[in-house]
């Protein structure tokens, strides 16, 4: 995902720089094959999506490492607050702040009669140029990977 290769003689997806796809397979495996239990080997991934009328708050399962960016978040704007409308439409969600395991969101793209229907991060066929996404684990080795969520929960603003 961050890891293309725009000079590879072979297409970007086969990246000349081996040692990085190399050393991230190799956390996936002694953590799963061997069952080493200290090994972190995935990127941060959302475990709660809370939304308001202003803004969406992603919180993910680990603590991250975040840079802003004006793009790599969407959100679908629907007026039957269905993804699946016709007329729905994806527009980008700008990060508007970040916390340790926590991303903020700008929902303001969406015109006051639609509601967001779903989130998606890094929803495109090359998301990030090389060791440059958004959003890393907090060592910045591991990115977040690419989802999509129609689970949006309302925020309690009781707290």
């Amino acid at each position: 995902m961050d890891l293309p290769d725009e000079t590879s003689p072979y297409n970007p997806i086969h990246p000349q720089d081996k040692q990085d796809v190399a050393f991230r397979l190799s956390l996936g495996a002694r953590a799963v094959a061997y069952g080493e239990q200290d090994v972190a080997f995935r990127g941060p991934f959302p475990s709660q999506i809370l939304s308001t009328p202003n803004y969406l708050k992603v919180a993910y399962d680990q603590e991250v490492s975040v840079t802003p960016s004006e793009n790599i978040f969407e959100i679908c704007c629907s007026e039957n607050e269905s993804p699946w409308d016709p007329k729905a439409r994806w527009v980008p969600a700008p990060i508007m702040q970040w916390g340790l395991t926590t991303v903020q969101i700008s929902t303001s793209l969406c015109s006051p009669t639609e509601q967001v229907a779903a989130l998606r991060y890094a929803w495109r066929d090359w998301p990030c140029d090389f060791k440059a996404c958004p959003i890393y684990s907090a060592s910045k080795i591991l990115p977040a990977p690419p989802f999509i969520s129609t689970n949006l929960q309302p925020k309690d603003d009781g707290k």
